[in-house]
């Protein structure tokens, strides 16, 4: 269990306004539970504080309030030597790789093992055990220069890994990656994951990443915690803006440009049409929902946006759309009743602007 308990760090930074210095929140009062062995992401914009809450967990900037404990070690009471050896518990993977330029793929995973002093014959020994794990057997002998971006990032996962460590710390570490190698270096943090019971942080600004691989997540805005859960949940349910708007690059959830700034009214009248949002995820997904209202109730249904995904295999979309007809509140009171997420998002007339 990795448990931060109402963290903040401060800085002392110049104040143009009053000529002198202030306080500036980093981080502020953050809260965090995460499971052993599971895969805890913390998502936010450029600017939100992750590099420092990740940087407060391992203790390279030292909380300036609150208290972080690792596996029942409370990590902020730690004496410079404790928290060395604690230290070597904790790997870490980052953006820039940080590889040793004038080292060999197999002198950069035996160098946290040489500063450990573990001996020569155990670290070929676990050099060539987790090369095999991240698949890099065969670039022992390379250079970094040599390797490609993915390659090194997992040059990098497996220096991290090296000392056998307890929690792993993610940094950006795909944001250099192109989408397809971002795909397998997430499908190895996943497999590591499942076969070593690895707890893993994993800092981002990207839901993709979080849709892929994560189990819960945190949302950072301004050092601050504004949202957290069970991934699924705040996919299909967030709560704070800042959730949404990192959601929208996901998924598209919002109204086409030629009629998202219609006038839509509250209550219905005899010409008008519903314009609706539904959301569902599991095996409903599957479910012919469109073609169930139009025999059920002979309505007309225009579908305006329409999207589907798979949120850690499973099938989560939404829809928005359009409903004209004599019954279009019985159909409404069917999506209702089948436990989906529905928003009304209002009623237009037919003569605004939206044609079938």
């Amino acid at each position: 269990m990795i448990r931060l308990s109402n963290v903040s760090k401060i800085y002392r930074v110049k104040d143009p306004g009053i000529s002198g210095m202030r306080d500036f929140y980093a981080i502020r009062d953050v809260s965090l539970d995460i499971e052993e062995g599971s895969i805890f992401g913390i998502i936010g914009r450029s600017g939100a504080g992750k590099s420092t809450l990740i940087r407060c967990i391992n203790m390279l900037e030292p909380p300036t309030a609150g208290r972080v404990f690792i596996n029942g070690t409370e990590m902020t009471a730690l004496s410079p030597d404790a928290l060395r050896a604690a230290r070597r518990k904790i790997g870490m993977i980052f953006q820039s790789f940080n590889l040793l330029l004038n080292r060999t793929v197999y002198g950069n995973i035996a160098f946290p093992l040489e500063l450990a002093k573990w001996k020569r014959p155990e670290i070929r020994d676990r050099v060539h055990e987790i090369a095999s794990l991240v698949g890099i057997e065969g670039k022992l002998d390379q250079y970094p220069a040599q390797l490609s971006g993915g390659q090194k990032q997992r040059v990098g996962i497996a220096r991290a890994l090296a000392n056998k460590p307890d929690l792993l710390l993610s940094d950006e570490a795909t944001s250099a990656l192109d989408p397809q190698t971002t795909k397998s270096v997430l499908r190895l943090i996943r497999d590591i994951n499942e076969k070593l019971g690895l707890t893993v942080i994993l800092i981002t600004h990207e839901m993709n990443v979080i849709k892929e691989i994560c189990d819960s997540v945190a949302v950072l805005e301004d050092g601050e915690i504004v949202e957290k859960g069970p991934v699924l949940q705040i996919f299909t349910n967030p709560i704070k803006k800042a959730t949404k708007e990192l959601l929208t690059h996901v998924i598209q959830s919002e109204l086409p440009e030629s009629f998202a700034g219609l006038d839509f009214r509250q209550s219905p009248s005899r010409n008008s049409e519903l314009v609706l949002q539904i959301w569902f995820f599991g095996s409903i997904a599957a479910n012919p929902i469109v073609s169930d209202l139009v025999r059920k109730f002979d309505v007309d249904v225009n579908i305006l946006v329409a999207h589907i995904d798979n949120i850690r295999s499973v099938p989560f979309g939404t829809l928005i759309m359009q409903l004209a007809g004599e019954d279009k509140e019985g159909a409404l009171e069917y999506l209702l009743d089948m436990k989906l997420r529905v928003e009304v998002i209002g009623y237009v007339e037919r003569s605004a602007g939206i044609t079938h």
